[in-house]
């Protein structure tokens, strides 16, 4: 039933009501705004922790390769007495492995940013 259907209303509360109806869509329609805008900040401050989660563990990973490289390169020289050519050998296969794991690691996290980029296009309808 719609509000001017009811007779037992006076034309000025009409008027009221309307008013006060259209005041109470704007304020939803405001509060619709901000939700989206604060929901877009915590995506974005979600991400960005990701990410630095992300580099703090690729920083770890090729510390350890190079120390475990080292190690194993000093083992090796100790068992076979070939003073330095263990340690130089495998800490230049550490860094390698710590280069591989790194450039591996930058490719997966840009085919993770294009994917995110096309489902933002394909939710704005674009």
């Amino acid at each position: 039933m719609a509000e001017t259907d009811r007779p037992d209303l006076k034309k000025d509360e009409h008027a009221d009501l309307a008013r006060l109806g259209s005041a109470l869509s704007e304020v939803e329609e405001r509060k619709g705004g901000e939700a989206r805008r604060l929901a877009e900040r915590e995506a974005a401050a979600s991400g960005s922790r990701r990410s630095l989660g992300r580099a703090w563990s690729l920083a770890i990973e090729m510390v350890v390769a190079v120390g475990v490289s080292v190690f194993i390169g000093w083992w090796v020289d100790r068992w076979l007495q070939s003073t330095p050519f263990g340690v130089v050998g495998f800490a230049l296969l550490g860094v390698a492995t710590a280069m591989w794991t790194a450039i591996r690691t930058g490719m997966a996290m840009n085919r993770d940013a294009e994917a995110g980029d096309d489902e933002g296009l394909k939710k704005k309808g674009k």
